[in-house]
């Protein structure tokens, strides 16, 4: 019981890291466009840790989060032996507060997707805990395609 808990805090608080970057707009996992506005930065990285790519543009980060398609992902279980294909950092730039620290700014990680090369399952990694998700096909060969 404490582990199912602990897993629908730990969904809750990924889902409102998620929405602090305006990822999410709604209670069911929808969003739009324009909802992306703080995502500034997606670092893609294979199972290795070889970085294959980054997604700067606002156009490409857009295109990203639409291709994703977040309203057709569940929690689920990872089945055991799936094997990680890679990875999507997501970045945003920290807020300044005024005359605290000084003018520079620089990233933070907001969170990780993790995805598999042997199904339909991604786990967003938060810092603070797991999350594994079963999405849909096409989203899940959409992902490992940016990995090539």
């Amino acid at each position: 019981m404490r582990k199912r808990i602990l897993r629908v805090s730990a969904v809750l608080l990924c889902l409102a890291l998620l929405s602090g970057c305006k990822l999410l707009t709604r209670a069911n996992i929808d969003f739009d466009a324009d909802s992306i506005s703080k995502a500034q930065k997606i670092v893609i990285r294979n199972a290795d840790g070889e970085e294959k790519g980054v997604l700067t543009g606002e156009e490409e980060v857009e295109a990203f989060v639409d291709a994703i398609n977040l309203g057709g992902w569940r929690l689920q279980e990872l089945p055991e032996g799936l094997a990680e294909a890679g990875g999507f950092t997501l970045w945003q730039q920290e807020t300044v507060a005024a005359l605290i620290g000084g003018s520079s700014t620089r990233d933070a990680e907001l969170c990780t997707l993790r995805v598999y090369a042997d199904g339909d399952y991604l786990v967003i990694e938060t810092g603070l805990a797991d999350v594994p998700f079963a999405i849909p096909r096409e989203t899940a060969d959409y992902l490992r395609s940016l990995l090539a």
